[in-house]
């Protein structure tokens, strides 16, 4: 291509070329183009995404669980019903053996096996407000201004109660002069909340159950398999 373009320059004007040199030209220009692609196929399609499996919920009743917590067998899974009772969040709230110190505002459950019955039990957990403990409970208060408001009082004293709104974050606390209250009850709702099993398999829950009647001891009877 450089030489050719020398002998432009020796030739003159690009209009006074010969035939012979404009096809040499042309010829030259176009070996300069690049070569158009053959169509390519398109692009297979990406692979769908498989969909995320949803997390597990169900609204359980007590009929859905009462014959199985009931007859809790043997081979239970001591790892998964302290993993239920931590994500459920009961160790916010209630101490249980060495494992879960609780807040002080909910009854220890280490013995809760031994002292209640599994239909009970399965109800405070699942109906929390159909029967509350005399000694754990949510303060309702009225106010001057009309307003109410519910909590657990974590501690009052100097005019003034210090009441947590939600029992598994009794450090968040709300202040309520004792000159603003005109009435306080304990509230017919448990500070507990109910739903707490919906996110959990029955097994999960079994499993739970074995946990809370083993007391703690991982080599209690219920873990062990059957022979």
């Amino acid at each position: 291509m450089e030489r050719f373009l020398n002998s432009l320059k020796e030739s003159g004007p690009v209009g006074v070329l010969q035939p012979p040199m404009l096809r040499t030209l042309a010829l030259l220009l176009f070996a300069q183009v690049a070569p158009i692609p053959a169509d390519k196929p398109p692009a297979p399609a990406a692979p769908k995404a498989t969909p995320a499996a949803e997390p597990f919920y169900r609204e359980w009743k007590m009929d859905d669980l009462l014959a199985d917590v009931e007859d809790l067998g043997t081979g239970r899974d001591f790892k998964q019903g302290g993993r239920t009772f931590q994500n459920a969040g009961c160790g916010l709230c209630h101490a249980f053996s060495t494992y879960f110190q609780g807040s002080g505002f909910a009854p220890d459950l280490t013995g809760v096996g031994s002292k209640f019955s599994r239909d009970i039990i399965l109800q405070s957990i699942l109906e929390p407000s159909a029967s509350i403990n005399g000694q754990y409970y949510a303060t309702l208060f009225t106010l001057k201004s009309g307003r109410t408001l519910q909590g657990v009082v974590v501690e009052e004293g100097n005019g003034v109660y210090k009441v947590a709104p939600a029992l598994s974050a009794v450090e968040n606390t709300i202040e309520i002069k004792e000159a603003d209250v005109v009435s306080k009850k304990p509230s017919p709702v448990s500070p507990m909340p109910p739903g707490l099993l919906n996110p959990f398999t029955r097994e999960q829950i079994i499993d739970l159950f074995a946990f809370l009647d083993s007391k703690g001891d991982p080599e209690a009877k219920i873990f062990q398999s059957a022979k």
